[in-house]
């Protein structure tokens, strides 16, 4: 499909600057840019951005400047938010490439004790056990497996082979993905008579509205409260989210992160790939950890850390910069100990000579 710069002005209810008739087939990042295509620059500041560019049209940020720019694109056209506004464009060039489930395959196992709404589809070989409540508009996709007293909302997506442990409730427009599993034990043990000794955990897990979460994704159910997602939170691919945490609204969990049994976390928090959190920590409302934080204290309201231990930005930025002077640093004391090492000869030397006077 191609559409013109004036049609996508159009569209997109922008200002256009050039060719009107100047045509693109599909979407691009500036970087990668070349005729034929549409690309965007997010922040006018980085207007000089635009000089290696090869799109033949270019969204840009209103009051960008691009007078004096030098450059191939024929046509530019100034949108309020040229980042949300290229996402609208997306799904005129292009077919997503989800799949969607239809209807009820004759492989898929259902009790019947459960209770399906209306709209509801389930894939090949999904198993739907008894006493499970399924919502309107519901996709289960092939292998799922949903143990028995599982509740999904409405509208909620479980793609392939995720798994929901018995009891867990899951509220409207949650997206599992595929892996996922939701309600295991938690790791709790107890050592006595010279051995490890299994906790039973009568909790569950409970997700709010609107929340996804990503692949191979482990939330344990909790060991007496339940553990909680609270709406709107999105979570990343293979985060690991022990027994007993309770999760806040909003929140952004990144690959790999790592909590452990009884975390909360305030409204949105937000938390980069492979920050780890010991147990019982609380982390404030609107908080940032950078990746790889390692957290052992709890966090006040509005913090942004980083590091292990967890610190403070420009604290930990200092500590940063000093690691890199470390091998200049080094050498800086071992001519240091060589200087006071000829110091202490030279001193032991006259020493000597004056004993011996």
């Amino acid at each position: 499909m191609k559409l013109t710069a004036g049609e996508i002005a159009e569209f997109l209810s922008g200002t256009l600057h050039g060719d009107r008739s100047t045509s693109v087939d599909d979407v691009c990042s500036l970087s990668r840019s070349r005729e034929g295509k549409i690309s965007f620059l997010s922040d006018r500041r980085n207007v000089k951005e635009l000089e290696g560019a090869a799109a033949s049209i270019v969204l840009i940020p209103e009051q960008c400047d691009i007078s004096g720019l030098t450059s191939e694109i024929k046509s530019f056209i100034e949108v309020q938010d040229p980042s949300a506004a290229i996402f609208e464009l997306l799904a005129r060039f292009r077919k997503h490439h989800d799949y969607h489930v239809s209807g009820i395959e004759p492989t898929a196992v259902i009790d019947e004790s459960a209770t399906l709404g209306e709209g509801v589809s389930v894939g090949a070989h999904a198993r739907i056990a008894a006493g499970c409540k399924i919502g309107d508009n519901c996709e289960i996709h092939g292998g799922v497996s949903l143990a028995p007293g599982v509740v999904l909302g409405n509208n909620v997506i479980v793609h392939p082979n995720a798994v929901i442990y018995g009891g867990c409730q899951i509220g409207d427009r949650v997206i599992i993905h595929a892996g996922a599993v939701i309600g295991a034990d938690g790791f709790g043990y107890r050592f006595s008579q010279g051995a490890y000794q299994k906790i039973q955990h009568y909790g569950i897990v409970v997700i709010e509205d609107d929340v996804e979460i990503g692949a191979c994704t482990t939330i344990d159910r909790g060991m007496i409260d339940n553990t909680v997602i609270r709406r709107g939170t999105k979570i990343d691919n293979q985060v690991m989210i022990g027994h007993n945490c309770d999760i806040g609204p909003n929140n952004i969990l990144v690959s790999q992160v790592g909590l452990a049994g009884s975390v909360t976390t305030g409204e949105n928090c937000r938390f980069g790939g492979h920050v780890g959190i010991a147990d019982h920590i609380n982390v404030g409302k609107n908080s940032s950890l950078l990746a790889k934080t390692g957290v052992f204290r709890d966090i006040e309201d509005d913090s942004i850390l980083g590091g292990i231990p967890a610190m403070p930005l420009d604290e930990q930025k200092r500590i940063w910069m000093s690691q890199i002077k470390l091998p200049d640093l080094r050498q800086t004391v071992r001519k240091l100990q060589k200087q006071v090492t000829a110091m202490e000869k030279q001193i032991a030397g006259e020493q000597n000579q004056k004993e011996a006077a």
